[in-house]
């Protein structure tokens, strides 16, 4: 048993729980399931983790499986999502919701059979870099809190992605990229329940 990593990815977990029923359940419908798409992904993958670390058989399969998700159809619904909050106007379309979800399930599919396989490496760096944009446009048009939320969570989703260039123990970086991600997910939860303004 890996205490510190079942401990870290237990309060990543948690935290997944805390954003959701916290700031995304009082959303319109697509717009809950698009943060929740990445939020709900990486809980998931979070407590399976814990699962693993612990000893638990195959829990370890459970847990890439929704890292998988988190980083293709989670990263595009926060794209996305975030962009429709820069802007919001009115309603997300369902129609736009939808394919958005349908696009990252595809790409979620096709490295699972073997076709283009770094796609799931692209996807999460492709997405904070608009998610990044996004914030950016939010801070120019005034909407200073949500733009600050997103860099924040973008800022943590890139250290924890990046960990390996400031972490040396392997241990330790596990740990620094679970509470970075933590960080993320109340960050994103806050740009997601709060006024633009």
């Amino acid at each position: 048993m890996q205490t510190s990593h079942v401990i870290s990815d237990l309060i990543l977990g948690l935290v997944g729980l805390f954003v959701f029923f916290r700031y995304l359940l009082k959303l319109p419908l697509m717009e809950t399931v698009l943060w929740e798409a990445f939020v709900l992904s990486v809980t998931v993958a979070a407590f399976a983790g814990a699962g693993r670390f612990a000893g638990i058989p195959n829990a370890g399969l459970v847990s890439v499986f929704f890292q998988n998700m988190a980083a293709t159809v989670g990263a595009l619904g926060l794209a996305v999502v975030s962009w429709f909050k820069v802007w919001e106007n009115d309603t997300l379309d369902n129609k736009i919701g939808w394919s958005v979800l349908a696009l990252g399930f595809l790409i979620f599919c096709l490295p699972q059979v073997g076709i283009m396989p770094a796609l799931i490496s692209y996807i999460p760096v492709v997405c904070m870099i608009l998610i990044a944009a996004a914030a950016i446009v939010a801070l120019i048009n005034g909407q200073k809190k949500l733009g600050i939320w997103l860099l924040a969570a973008v800022l943590f989703s890139a250290l924890a992605t990046y960990k390996d260039s400031f972490v040396t123990d392997p241990d330790n970086g596990i740990d620094a990229y679970h509470y970075l991600i933590a960080i993320s997910l109340i960050c994103f939860g806050m740009a997601a329940g709060r006024p633009s303004r």
